[in-house]
């Protein structure tokens, strides 16, 4: 049997399972549903991200894909070139519909402090890197991991690291601006 088949019917078998919403005619998974689930199922197994099954993950999902890879740089706000405010800022603005300020200090100011343990997708985390003062941040996806923009690019790291564990300084959810 192809490869494609195969898939194909794990994920008629998978799919109701997971509440997935199906085409009530046929009571299957629709395509676009099968496809959306293969996006997510292919970040996690190369990310490590587990993202719920959401709109706002799939767009998330997109975003990403969209800007993986792209160079760091201080100051931009483009894909030749943007840094973590901007990077936290632009992914706010595209995915949620939300104002975020220009740097990671103003951020800070717009989020209600949480404990580590309460993140959830699309939190702030903050880093203080050398300095007494915010100088990082990145948007917390899943499973301890978030994306950033940092000296390697538009990329997802985690917060087991012991870089990150080293300069994390808090996170914190967007309150109503």
């Amino acid at each position: 049997m192809m490869i494609k088949q195969c898939i194909t019917v794990l994920l008629l078998v998978l799919l109701p399972s997971l509440g997935l919403a199906q085409n009530k005619e046929a009571n299957q998974p629709t395509e676009q549903n099968q496809e959306q689930y293969l996006k997510l199922d292919y970040f996690k197994q190369v990310a490590g991200v587990a993202l719920a099954y959401t709109p706002m993950s799939l767009k998330l999902f997109d975003f990403i894909t969209d800007w993986i890879g792209k160079p760091y740089r201080f100051g931009g706000e483009s894909k030749r070139g943007i840094d973590c405010s901007a990077f936290a800022r632009e992914l706010y603005a595209r995915v949620m519909g939300e104002y975020l300020p220009r740097n990671s200090r103003q951020q800070f100011k717009y989020v209600q402090t949480i404990k580590k343990e309460e993140l959830q997708t699309g939190d702030l985390v903050f880093f203080k890197i050398k300095t007494r003062d915010i100088s990082h941040v990145g948007v917390y996806l899943s499973d301890n991991k978030f994306i950033q923009s940092s000296k390697s690019g538009v990329n997802v790291a985690s917060l087991d690291n012991s870089y990150w564990k080293r300069y994390y300084y808090k996170s914190g959810r967007l309150t109503k601006m």
